[in-house]
Parts: C-alpha cells; sequence; structure tokens
C-alpha cells in the first residue's frame, strides 16, 4: 500500500507540474488562493510576522528555522536514548535526500514562473516544486520519524504538530507572494512520495 501511495504522490508531482505549465498566467486556483491569502494579510496586525515564517532570504529565515526545529528536537530526543543505533537510519536518510537534486531537475524541466515573474529562461530553475517547502517537508519527516522512533507514545503529537508546521508554512509562502499553492503542495508531494517508497529502508523496532 506504502509503495502505491509512494507511486501515486510522485504521478501526482509530475502530473501537476504539466498542467500548471510555462506561461505567466497561473492556475485559475493558484491565483485565487493568492488573492484571498494576500488580500487577508494586506490588513492583518501579523503581516509582518508571517513574513518572517515564510522568509527564505530575507530577515528572519523562518523557512530554514522551520525546517530545523524538528532535526534538533531529533537530535535531542537521540541523546536522551543513548545507544540507539541511529547509524541505521543513513541508507533511508539518503534516499530522501535525494529529493534536493530531483527537485532542481524539475524545477528545471517545467521552469515555471513565480507570482510576478515573467518566463523562466532556458536551462534556469523555476518556482515548481518549491525548493524551501521541500526543505521544511524533509526536516519534519526526517526528525518526525526519528522522535516517534525513539518516544513511541509520542506519534500522535508528532504527526499533529507536523501537520501544522507545514500548513503554517504554506499559508505564510502562498500570502506573502513567494510561491504558488501548488509550488508548495508538489514540494510536500516529493517529498512524501520518496518517504512511503523508502519506507522498507527505515529502522521500525518499536515504531
Amino acid at each position: 500500500m506504502k509503495v502505491l501511495l509512494g507511486i501515486g504522490c510522485l504521478v501526482t508531482v509530475v502530473a501537476i507540474g504539466l498542467a500548471v505549465g510555462r506561461g505567466p498566467t497561473p492556475a485559475k486556483l493558484d491565483d485565487s488562493v493568492r488573492r484571498q491569502l494576500h488580500g487577508w494579510l494586506d490588513d492583518s496586525p501579523y503581516r509582518g510576522l508571517v513574513a518572517k515564517v515564510a522568509a527564505e532570504r530575507r530577515d528572519g529565515h523562518g523557512t530554514y528555522v522551520t525546517a530545523v526545529l524538528p532535526l534538533i528536537a531529533a537530535g535531542a530526543a537521540a541523546v536522551m536514548a543513548r545507544g540507539r543505533r541511529l547509524r541505521d537510519w543513513l541508507v533511508w536518510l539518503v534516499v530522501l535526500l535525494a529529493t534536493v537534486p530531483l527537485a532542481f531537475v524539475l524545477r528545471v524541466a517545467f521552469g515555471r514562473p513565480g507570482p510576478d515573474e515573467g518566463p523562466v529562461p532556458a536551462w534556469s530553475q523555476g518556482a515548481y516544486p518549491s525548493g524551501g517547502a521541500l526543505l521544511v517537508a524533509l526536516g519534519w519527516i526526517i526528525g518526525g520519524a526519528v522522535v516517534v522512533w525513539l518516544r513511541p507514545s509520542w506519534r500522535w503529537p508528532v504527526v499533529a504538530i507536523t501537520v501544522v508546521a507545514l500548513a503554517v508554512h504554506l499559508f505564510a509562502r502562498v500570502a506573502v507572494g513567494d510561491h504558488w499553492l501548488t509550488d508548495v503542495i508538489g514540494s510536500y508531494l516529493l517529498v512524501a512520495g520518496v518517504a512511503l517508497l523508502a519506507d522498507r529502508l527505515r529502522p521500525h523496532g518499536e515504531d
């Protein structure tokens, strides 16, 4: 079942990339969601906070902070659980990190312009799938899986926090106009698909 779900996620990534196209005109869903969120943000007192959460190259670097937090939590849990064989995760980790160069290839192949951008030149990176969202998804899936392996009773709190973190990141990136909705969703599906396909490569002792 996990293999089929993983394949389905990856097929959907490609399907979305082909559907949104290389032109500067966004899909109706992307345009509608961006207008709604951007309109709310313009009138919100939290505009500065949302911008910091979404920041990748701007002050705050919220994207990278969001990606690193679960890895720090996993490291802390590993320190408290001395003796567990974390190196057994190495192969699974390498496979998941392969999504980074894969995303780069997809960004060049699809060449999708981001919000308020013109056509993407040949052999240049487009906006789909989002690189920042990919790092956030990797951080939470890797960190969350390790924490749950070390502390099985934390499974559902970890799942809930992960869902919230990914949703907040998606909201922030789209609201400030850094990416289209489908750019972020594509990254989440890419990481989820590879993680599902590689699931047998990770330890499952007490998980």
